[in-house]
This record gives structure tokens, sequence and C-alpha cells, in this order.
């Protein structure tokens, strides 16, 4: 079954993101990234702490998850925890100037393959796609 031809959306869905997940693996690997560095880098910006919990609701990790990543990206110079000022027991995360330039190149990354997918995708049919996917988005959300 192809996905022209499938009739389940999150089949359909699931297949794409392998695809965009392995297309990006290959590329990010050459920076020693995988996806869910690059994803975290993403949520990153200079100067600005973010709790760890932030992280993990907005990349939809479980916080066991989030502080593995954490660690590893600590590990590897990427970003830095720090004591949040505003909470004894918390901690922000933020970026550092290796994590900011390897953010860039992902930027750089992610802009090319956007490039070619708005080359060759209507406006329109873009514009129903995020309205698509917004409605499966909202029909998943937990209250």
């Amino acid at each position: 079954m192809s996905l022209e031809t499938s009739s389940f959306y999150c089949l359909i869905i699931k297949n794409t993101w392998q695809k965009i997940s392995r297309y990006y693996n290959k590329r990010l690997s050459a920076y020693g990234l995988s996806v869910p560095k690059a994803l975290l880098l993403l949520e990153l910006s200079p100067n600005v702490g973010v709790h760890p919990r932030f992280l993990s609701a907005h990349l939809n990790l479980d916080s066991s998850s989030t502080t593995g990543l954490l660690s590893r990206m600590e590990k590897d110079g990427l970003l830095e925890r720090r004591a949040d000022p505003e909470d004894r027991r918390g901690v922000q995360v933020f970026i550092t100037e290796k994590g900011q330039n390897l953010q860039r190149t992902i930027h750089t990354l992610v802009a090319e393959l956007d490039d070619r997918l708005q080359q060759r995708i209507p406006n329109e049919d873009t514009l129903t796609f995020r309205r698509v996917m917004s409605a499966i988005s909202r029909e998943l959300t937990i209250d």
C-alpha cells in the first residue's frame, strides 16, 4: 500500500515522518547530531534559560527522556544547565556557543528541504496541508 492509496492518516503520517527522520539523521550525523538533539537545539535561544519541562512539552518527551537527552547534550558542550534563580530546586537550560553554531547549521538544513518542498507543492496545497495537520493535532490534544 502506497502513501497515495492508504486510507489511514496515522500510517501516512508515520511513514512520512520516518522518511523525514532518516533524511535529517543522515545529514545531521556529519555534525554529531540526531533529530532529537536538533529539535531540542531549535527550542533554545541565546542568553534565555528554558525549563526542562517546557522542552519536554514542546518535544513531546517524558521527563526521563528529556533528562537523558539534556545530559548527553551537556556532555557534548551544546548546552548547559544552571540553577534557576527563582526556584532553588529547579534548573534552566542555556545554549552554548557551540550549540548556537550547530543551531545555524540545522536552520540551513531545514531551509534546504523546505525550499525544495515549496518548489514542488503549490501554495493552495500547502495551506490545505497545514489546516489538516492542525485539525489532527487538535484532535489528539489531551485535555
